[in-house]
């Protein structure tokens, strides 16, 4: 299965936007970097396999290496800072 397949999508979330793609990386189990807290309220982001994972310039090793553009952490803070 796809891994920007995995549940639909919120109404009101465009495919293909940034909240879109993190919210089915959230909800793929086979990302391990990034899952929602206990309460479901909020994500918790391991950095460090994150960055292999989805964020290596080159050749991200996860199951959506193309999932974002950003190949830096901080980018892609900023972008959920948007």
């Amino acid at each position: 299965m796809d891994a920007m397949a995995q549940l639909p999508l919120p109404a009101g979330l465009g495919a293909g936007t940034f909240p879109a793609k993190l919210w089915s990386l959230v909800n793929d189990p086979r990302v391990l970097s990034v899952r929602w807290d206990s309460e479901a309220r909020g994500l918790l982001v391991d950095r460090s396999l994150f960055e292999r994972e989805l964020l290596r310039p080159g050749g991200a090793q996860g199951p959506a290496p193309n999932a974002f553009r950003a190949t830096q952490f901080s980018s892609f803070v900023r972008q959920l800072y948007r």
